[in-house]
């Protein structure tokens, strides 16, 4: 019952902007109602019919997510779900290429670039991804049905548990040059192996898979993040965190 609420709550704030026809209304509320008992069945219909990747970023704003360029022009934004370069080799995101957060993730994003400009003033963040819809949660985790659940979450987080993402609380990035070229991490974005895990790299230094550049260019990225109030994780040298997910979800409604 609270969830059906959360979403007809969040169908009025749209519909209060008046941003969308009758007809989009009487759908958009159907297919909300649908999403709340059976969101992986429903996932086409909302892409598809409601969600549509050139209206995306109208629903974004709508629910007060904050482009993060408005906040800090520093920022670089390369969305990666946006192309194919993506180990989906998909387009899930369609024609959005601006990051959103939520206003107190996206302050805090801001704060990193200032630390990372007080280090080196020909270095930027590059974001490869912000907030994440659901229903593109569930489009990521169905195009890699082939693969099985035990290994499926190695790639991407079950829906039905909701990732930080999907409340606009975390983001993936890196750190680039003033031409716009990544450093070197020694193991590119969205890399499964456990070369790109923060928690092996001193093993892979050991064994000379890892160089001392590659590992301080990770260490530069942690460090700005950090300062800024975000956690990392252990297998993903690119992922942060501005909250845990139980603070996500107290503060925060997941983005449908």
């Amino acid at each position: 019952m609270q969830k059906y609420f959360i979403y007809l709550g969040f169908t009025y704030g749209l519909l209060s902007c008046n941003l969308f026809s009758k007809n989009d209304e009487a759908a958009f509320t159907t297919l909300l109602v649908d999403y709340q008992s059976n969101e992986s069945d429903s996932v086409n219909r909302l892409e598809n019919q409601v969600l549509a990747p050139d209206t995306l970023e109208l629903r974004l704003i709508s629910l007060g997510l904050i482009d993060v360029q408005s906040i800090n022009p520093h920022i670089i934004v390369d969305l990666k779900y946006s192309t194919e370069d993506n180990f989906m080799k998909t387009h899930v995101y369609g024609s959005l290429n601006r990051a959103y957060l939520q206003q107190k993730p996206a302050e805090m994003l801001s704060r990193a670039q200032e630390f990372l400009s007080d280090r080196d003033s020909n270095l930027y963040l590059l974001v490869y991804d912000a907030v994440r819809p659901v229903w593109v949660q569930w489009k990521m985790w169905n195009l890699l049905d082939s693969i099985p659940v035990s290994k499926r979450v190695n790639f991407v987080s079950n829906p039905k548990n909701k990732s930080v993402h999907n409340y606009g609380a975390a983001v993936d990035l890196t750190i680039c040059d003033a031409a716009g070229n990544p450093l070197d991490m020694g193991a590119g974005f969205d890399d499964p192996r456990p070369i790109a895990y923060p928690s092996k790299e001193a093993h892979f230094l050991s064994t000379g898979l890892l160089t001392q550049e590659q590992v301080n260019n990770r260490k530069l990225l942690r460090e700005v993040m950090k300062k800024a109030g975000f956690r990392n994780l252990d297998t993903e040298w690119w992922h942060f965190n501005a909250m845990s997910r139980y603070e996500a979800k107290k503060m925060y409604q997941p983005v449908p």
